[in-house]
């Protein structure tokens, strides 16, 4: 083998070598957090420090009974989703954040998998919370791959899957999420899937990659139910690839439907043998439709409260009245609100952060995530100018999920559910990029030769 033809073969598998650079470098990362457990909120608080917080009227005696346990699941929320999962082991009891009570006040997906996950736990005589972050970490790298494969899938390049898995990896927030009982970690991993098997199915059309696309779509809607509507970005591209086989779609459609049938069905079955109503997903929309319905903070939440008590109204019908009402009487605030602050909210700090204030490294990765957030808004733009579709298929998912998402409460958390989805648009962003740039070279470098030769 003569050296040309060596470095043709290590240029062509160089990116397989470096997204295994990127999974072990990041395996290490998540090794490290995992053992040096960092971020206040996984400090255990005395019970001095409680109680001080309860004299001084800065916590209830709620909370307070939540801090006891919150530090070792993460959150507030992560702790209740834990306490769900074991009242269902024990007792049988679907419930969240109810004394023995059933309710639907979250989808069944990622409670499902924290009573799988501790079953396993139990069986095996560890720590629930051991099982659940080894979990987690297995999730994160697998979804650092299937970003790869997604971006080299829509694009048919290598390198531009490289870039965005490396922009995935070196992003802080997971190596914080991976550590608690909350659904961002596993509500990625199936969202990312769930676009690699429908690429899979638009490529092979077998009917089991159909099937498996709409099981595991909707399985993520189960984790994360905004994501629902992102379904119809899957529509519009099937019916632009088969617009003259019509039959095709049709049965294309079928297939879906059947798969949602099997995740969703059982749910609603459930949901109307127990409450004697139609739930498709769950029944706690209200509370983000309600905090989402005050524009840049400007009014107290005490007062919002209290006239809902008096018009005597659920959370959701109070934040519909609330924006008919405001869109009404001061439509620029209003839509000021619900175009560029509510995304402003949504990406203005990686998530997560806060807990790591008195780290030297919050300036880093604050740069990598306006890094992220900023070049893909701007590969948004781009790729609408120059009209490449299958960016424009990407961007149109970021598109829509914020949209979707301004219509409720949003925060940082929710933001970082669609990082993957920049990191994908930047991958194939800064090679375009860097291929553009190098081609301009050669051709000026060639353009000097010729008028040196002549």
């Amino acid at each position: 083998m003569n050296r040309s033809t060596f470095f043709q073969q290590l240029y062509e598998k160089a990116p397989l070598y470096i997204l295994g650079l990127i999974l072990f470098l990041s395996f290490f990362i998540y090794i490290y957090f995992f053992i040096e457990h960092p971020g206040s909120n996984f400090v255990q608080p005395t019970d001095e420090e409680i109680q001080q917080q309860l004299d001084d009227g800065v916590i209830s005696e709620r909370i307070a009974a939540l801090k006891e346990h919150t530090w070792k699941y993460g959150s507030r929320d992560a702790y209740l989703y834990t306490e769900m999962a074991n009242q269902f082991i024990e007792d049988g009891i679907y419930g969240y954040n109810t004394n023995g009570e059933s309710n639907a006040f979250v989808t069944p997906g990622y409670p499902m998998i924290l009573v799988v996950l501790f079953l396993i736990a139990n069986t095996l005589g560890v720590e629930q919370m051991i099982i659940v972050t080894v979990f987690n970490m297995v999730l994160s790298l697998a979804t650092i791959l299937l970003i790869y494969n997604i971006a080299l899938k829509t694009f048919k390049n290598q390198w531009m899957g490289v870039a965005a898995s490396a922009f995935y990896a070196v992003y802080f927030t997971p190596y914080h999420y991976f550590r608690t009982a909350l659904t961002e970690i596993p509500g990625i991993f199936f969202f990312c899937l769930a676009i690699y098997l429908f690429l899979i199915a638009l490529e092979k059309n077998k009917k089991i990659f159909h099937i498996l696309f709409a099981v595991v779509f909707c399985y993520g809607v189960m984790l994360r139910p905004v994501i629902a509507p992102l379904v119809l970005i899957a529509f519009v591209i099937l019916f632009l690839k088969y617009r003259h086989q019509i039959k095709t779609s049709i049965v294309i459609s079928a297939l879906w439907a059947v798969g949602a049938a099997v995740v969703i069905a059982p749910w609603v079955i459930r949901n109307f043998i127990v409450f004697q109503e139609f739930i498709l997903l769950s029944t706690h929309s209200g509370n983000s439709w309600f905090a989402g319905s005050n524009p840049f903070d400007m009014y107290s939440f005490s007062d919002y409260w209290k006239e809902q008590e008096e018009l005597g109204m659920d959370s959701k019908e109070y934040a519909l009245m609330k924006i008919k009402e405001g869109f009404e009487t001061n439509f620029g605030l209003w839509l000021a609100w619900f175009t560029v602050g509510k995304t402003y909210e949504l990406f203005k700090l990686p998530d997560a952060i806060y807990f790591y204030t008195a780290y030297g490294y919050v300036n880093f990765v604050k740069m990598i995530h306006h890094l992220i957030v900023n070049l893909a808004f701007i590969t948004v733009i781009i790729s609408f100018i120059s009209r490449k579709k299958e960016a424009i298929a990407i961007a149109s998912i970021l598109i829509l999920y914020i949209g979707l998402s301004n219509l409720f409460l949003t925060i940082p958390r929710y933001g970082f559910f669609i990082i993957p989805v920049m990191c994908i648009l930047n991958g194939y962003a800064i090679v375009t990029l860097i291929t553009n740039i190098r081609n301009l070279l050669q051709r000026s470098k060639l353009k000097n030769a010729n008028k040196a030769a002549s």
